[in-house]
């Protein structure tokens, strides 16, 4: 297969007033691996892990990419929590889930993430009564393509049955539509096969396709957000008639 990588966001770093402190926390949560390497960094700037991660604050993640930066910033694996790799929900419910069955008491929690976000665990947290900040380390923004990108893309939806695209967040759904809109490139687009990481991605690109057109996605998959998943995913949608 012809392999194009054109992100659609791009993040970029933001740098908040001030750095909070892991200590006064019973768990912090970093929503993305980029939101654990922000972190980590500024504390590092800031001197605000001296002594490394405090035994009593557990560290939770939604993935396996950002458990493992976790990890690697030094954070002990008996305090981290995180759906399994492989499972196909990796996001805030089974977090919690996980927390729950772990019985966690929580009564202050910090999450770090962009700048805008799904707001699902903050609100759900406060509502059985926890302290909840909310850190913003990195903004997402539309990425920047050169001539050259722009160019693969419109050549290869010239034949959109043989496009596959791989979409991994519901901002990146919304950013590479509003992109193709403005290239008369979107009709194209709704033609090609889909891989999504989480349902609500999926119902995102629904909604976007849906507003364009009345056709259902007919070449749509669900995956984990795993290097295998993902490969196993594509092959299945593009069939035994793929092309190396």
């Amino acid at each position: 297969m012809q392999v194009s990588e054109l992100p659609a966001l791009e993040l970029r770093p933001f740098h908040p007033p001030c750095i909070p402190r892991a200590a006064d926390y019973d768990l912090v949560v970093f929503v993305s691996r980029y939101a654990a390497q922000r972190y980590f960094a500024l504390c590092a700037e800031a001197g605000r892990l001296v002594g490394g991660w405090p035994s009593y604050t557990l560290a939770g993640t939604v993935g396996a990419s950002s458990a493992l930066a976790v990890l690697e910033a030094g954070v002990p694996e008996a305090n981290l929590v995180h759906p399994p790799e492989g499972t196909l929900k990796q996001d805030s419910e089974a977090l919690l889930a996980m927390l729950d069955a772990r019985e966690a008491v929580l009564q202050r929690v910090l999450i770090v993430r962009g700048r805008q976000g799904r707001d699902w665990l903050a609100r759900t947290l406060a509502a059985r009564g926890v302290h909840v900040d909310l850190l913003p380390v990195y903004e997402r923004v539309p990425a920047t393509w050169a001539a050259e990108s722009e160019a693969v893309l419109a050549s290869a939806l010239q034949t959109p049955q043989q496009c596959i695209f791989l979409l991994t967040s519901s901002e990146g759904v919304l950013a590479l539509a509003q992109r193709l809109q403005d290239r008369g490139l979107f009709s194209a687009w709704s033609k090609s096969a889909f891989i999504l990481i989480h349902e609500r991605i999926a119902a995102t690109l629904q909604s976007v396709l849906a507003s364009q057109s009345s056709e259902d996605v007919r070449r749509l998959a669900l995956c984990s957000p795993d290097d295998d998943s993902i490969v196993a995913a594509i092959r299945a949608v593009a069939g035994p008639t793929a092309e190396p």
